[in-house]
């Protein structure tokens, strides 16, 4: 028998087991899980050591390009940046075909003639004697079936899709001052060159936003347009016109380093461009907002807001997605940002949001810890949310850029192959 002075603790014990057992069941027992699929192999050697901490992803329609840096050496690839037999072998009509004979995009490339007394030109050859470019792969992911499918002797720095099939792929190339730009009109199966020797001052770039041939590209403190696919650009805005316009909405912000970038730039459904303030990784409270139309560079609002902006994305429509945190007590928010307006897509109150991650399929976001909603996942553009089981995101891990997943690649069997295997819900 009980005492009767234990019944009364023995009875809240079972109540609030009973209580946690159904919170268990609704948010753990009921989220989504996450699915391995069998582990694949690449077809092709690659040359060692090669770097997953570049691994780079982009949606090309229903497929997906991948990007990785080697530091080993290719004869073929090196010989290609300065042969004219590879030129004649490896394109034809000025366009190169991305496929299993792995071409080297270089070849379509005209390396210019040094001038041996120009100081500048000594001084880039001496750096790239020390630090010398790597090897590059383009690879595609087709049906879920991974390959190699381009080489490309030097450093790609970024690489995006249009909805319409457009494709630009911006490179570092050996003897090639400043940036090299590539376009594809097919999704990246077939590519060309477009500029040599363009967007000065890049030295980290990012594509913001593709519409046919107008590209928009995050340069070092200033945003550029193409109008043409790339071949031509101009400086569309940059920090000093945004500062001269309104400098009191960054606050002590305006007196930051000027040797690192102020403002992330973002691009909207509507064709209105966003300059914030701060990078994303700062707990500092109080973001500044330049909105400007993305087609002139005009400035159509600034204004400053006491929280901040941790993650900003491009989710299903190409609309524009942000976690907004307040300062403290802390409360967490996912808009949608479009034309100015704010529209609450999550409103998750104190439990932390994070890692915001978008494309044209789904929306994901990481909520809280141990909670069984650790990943939320919505495929409508924030109408509606599923929970997900937890997923531990480690190293050589991708967000799959064309679905609702993860590519993770694995390590080298002993025949030298790379193992790979993609996670879906």
């Amino acid at each position: 028998m009980v005492p009767v002075w234990v019944r009364p603790w023995l009875l809240a014990a079972l109540l609030a087991y009973a209580v946690f057992g159904f919170y268990w069941y609704l948010f753990v027992g009921y989220a989504g899980g996450w699915h391995n699929q069998p582990e694949q192999r690449l077809a092709t050697k690659l040359v060692e050591p090669v770097d997953w901490d570049t691994l780079e992803t982009a949606a090309a329609g229903d497929d997906v390009l991948l990007s990785v840096t080697s530091s080993g050496r290719d004869g073929e690839a090196e010989a290609c940046t300065r042969d004219g037999a590879c030129r004649d072998k490896c394109q034809a009509d000025g366009t190169v075909r991305a496929d299993d004979t792995h071409p080297v995009l270089n070849c379509l490339v005209t390396v210019p003639e040094a001038d041996m007394s120009d100081r500048k030109q000594q001084i880039e050859r001496m750096i790239r004697q020390r630090d010398p470019l790597g090897l590059s792969y383009l690879l595609r992911a087709t049906d879920d079936e991974l390959a190699v499918v381009a080489r490309l002797q030097g450093n790609i720095e970024a690489m995006q899709c249009g909805p319409n099939g457009t494709c630009y792929l911006i490179a570092e190339l050996p003897d090639i001052p400043n940036k090299t730009v590539f376009v594809s009109n097919d999704h990246g199966h077939h590519w060309q060159l477009a500029a040599q020797n363009v967007l000065d001052k890049a030295y980290v770039p990012k594509i913001v936003g593709i519409d046919g041939e107008r590209v928009w590209v995050d340069g070092f403190q200033r945003i550029v347009l193409s109008d043409d696919g790339g071949r031509t650009w101009r400086v569309l805005a940059d920090e000093e016109r945004l500062l001269a316009h309104n400098a009191r909405v960054m606050g002590d912000q305006s007196h930051s380093d000027s040797m690192s970038d102020r403002f992330r730039w973002r691009l909207d459904d509507a064709g209105q461009l966003y300059a914030v303030s701060g990078d994303g990784y700062s707990d500092r409270s109080g973001v500044a907002i330049y909105r400007l139309d993305a087609k002139t560079g005009e400035i159509v609002s600034a204004a400053r807001h006491e929280g901040s902006f941790p993650s900003l994305v491009n989710g299903p429509g190409g609309q524009l997605f942000g976690i907004y945190r307040t300062p403290e007590p802390a409360r967490y928010t996912v808009y949608r940002l479009r034309n100015g307006n704010w529209s609450p897509v999550l409103v998750a109150g104190n439990a932390p949001l994070s890692s915001l991650r978008g494309n044209a399929h789904a929306l994901i976001v990481e909520k809280g810890r141990g909670d069984g909603a650790h990943l939320l996942l919505s495929r409508d553009g924030g109408q509606h949310w599923q929970a997900m089981a937890d997923l531990y995101i480690r190293d050589r891990m991708e967000f799959d850029p064309a679905g609702a997943g993860w590519l993770r690649m694995g390590y080298r069997n002993r025949e030298g192959y790379y193992g790979y295997r993609w996670i879906r819900p």
